[in-house]
């Protein structure tokens, strides 16, 4: 169910002679792992257990790993939630969402002080209690947070209590390394066991304090910085970087975008930015091109051309001549209104161009950032090659959140993420965007970079406005 290496196996053996034991380790250093074994552990030997973490995602997967093993696994905003819907107490009202739309998951979900009192005055009064408890990610639990937890055990002799967390200075918000760092003798985590090579050694120089040079971590990792100067050179900068990425993993898979912007990826910078590639041209499986909006989108106001229009991935033969034909309809209809207009045709030449979020749009080839005035427009359309300069029409790159993935099936999808999404998570190859307002080198920045980093197993491409080493 859940794998461990020998050194884990000994320490599960360690965390079983204690009742109350807390687990200090850097990020990458098993603790999520080690949580896993010995809740499992715990459960098959008949105790009924409790895990909790802060992230939904993080419980989502560890839901996975344990299943069938009969642990509980809750986020503690949800595990606060399910409390205050199980009490029926007459007093206690409990605000319901609309059925079926549910809110998407940020870091400033939490319970408020009120659920919190609630909730310990809930489990008071019940006897539906827990032998075990086990806390991962407890660097993120404030101390409230920790009495909740503590009060959903049974009070018996057997009952067990575990906080698995990182005692990173800059991490610890909440400082529960403060209360439960000295409890009995506590087990201390200091190898990574997810990345080594530069990325470990870029870990090291994050959280020197928890390095063990002589002890070698897991198989090699490579760290490589593209630097933007402006945020014209943004987009161009992680595209590369993506594109970098695909040499050691084909269309990408096992690759995650890490971005540390304030705002949730669903409303990041990036997300639905489009990115082509050479090995997705030969894609057996066309997504779709978007000309059809493209195309009435320059020649809106001019009539009820879609109806004409077809639903292919490109333009057919007949596409092509409907809207020839309805181009030069429309002009020799307002010929002389047109002839006032001045053109460029005579100096540029219109090209198709996809910007970074895959909208099709016209543009001159050499002046792309003047206006085309609506003669030009019904000329480029009332000739026969107007499609020739259209991208072909196969699968490309989006990024794209975890909540929205169902909604863009014609793209390959990449996930996107912020950093409290993907916290204690992990994917073979991170590509880490750090977006220009993170200019100074203080430690919330230092902070980003060693969750961001300690993410990745084999790849880690950093995008940022200066480098990080």
């Amino acid at each position: 169910m859940v794998d461990l290496t020998g050194e884990q196996a000994q320490l599960l053996e360690h965390l079983n002679s204690q009742r109350f034991v807390s687990v200090l380790g850097c990020a990458g250093s098993g603790k999520t792992t080690l949580a896993a074994a010995f809740a499992a552990q715990l459960s098959q030997a008949g105790s009924h257990v409790l895990m909790l973490c802060r992230n939904p995602y993080l419980a989502e997967d560890l839901t996975r790993r344990l299943a069938g093993s009969g642990v509980q696994v809750y986020a503690f905003p949800a595990f606060v939630r399910s409390l205050l819907l199980s009490d029926h107490s007459p007093d206690v009202f409990v605000p319901r969402s609309p059925s079926g739309w549910q809110a998407p998951w940020t870091q400033f979900d939490a319970p408020t002080q009120s659920d919190l009192r609630r909730a310990l005055d809930i489990l008071q009064r019940t006897d539906q209690l827990y032998d075990a408890v086990i806390v991962d990610e407890g660097q993120d639990f404030e101390t409230v947070w920790l009495e909740v937890a503590e009060a959903c055990l049974k009070d018996s002799q057997a009952a067990r209590f575990a906080i698995f967390f990182d005692d990173h200075p800059w991490l610890a918000p909440y400082g529960p390394q403060r209360v439960y760092a000295d409890v009995q003798a506590p087990v201390i985590l200091s190898r990574s066991l997810r990345s080594g090579g530069e990325i470990d050694g870029l870990m090291r120089s994050l959280h020197p304090g928890r390095s063990q040079p002589d002890q070698p971590a897991a198989p090699g990792g490579t760290v490589r910085e593209w630097i933007y100067t402006d945020e014209s050179r943004l987009f161009d900068s992680l595209r590369q970087a993506l594109l970098a990425a695909e040499e050691s993993y084909p269309l990408l898979d096992g690759v995650v975008v890490l971005t540390a912007e304030s705002a949730s990826s669903r409303l990041s910078k990036f997300s639905g930015m489009v990115i082509d590639s050479p090995r997705l041209r030969v894609s057996p499986s066309p997504g779709r091109l978007g000309w059809q909006e493209a195309v009435l989108r320059c020649l809106q106001g001019y009539g009820l051309l879609e109806r004409s229009l077809s639903n292919m991935p490109a333009p057919t033969a007949q596409d092509m001549k409907h809207v020839t034909q309805f181009s030069r309809a429309y002009t020799a209809a307002h010929r002389r209104a047109l002839s006032r207009q001045p053109g460029y045709l005579s100096k540029y030449s219109l090209v198709w161009h996809m910007d970074s979020f895959g909208t099709l749009r016209l543009r001159y080839d050499q002046a792309d950032d003047l206006e085309i005035p609506g003669v030009d427009v019904l000329r480029y359309f009332s000739s026969p090659g107007w499609a020739d300069s259209l991208p072909s029409a196969h699968r490309r790159y989006r990024l794209t959140a975890a909540d929205d993935w169902a909604d863009y099936p014609d793209y390959h999808r990449l996930l996107l993420a912020d950093l409290p999404r993907f916290k204690g998570l992990e994917a073979e190859g991170i590509v880490l965007v750090l977006y220009n307002y993170f200019t100074r080198r203080d430690e919330e920045i230092k902070a980003m970079l060693y969750l961001a980093c300690s993410r990745a197993r084999r790849l880690l491409h950093i995008v940022a406005p200066f480098s990080i080493r």
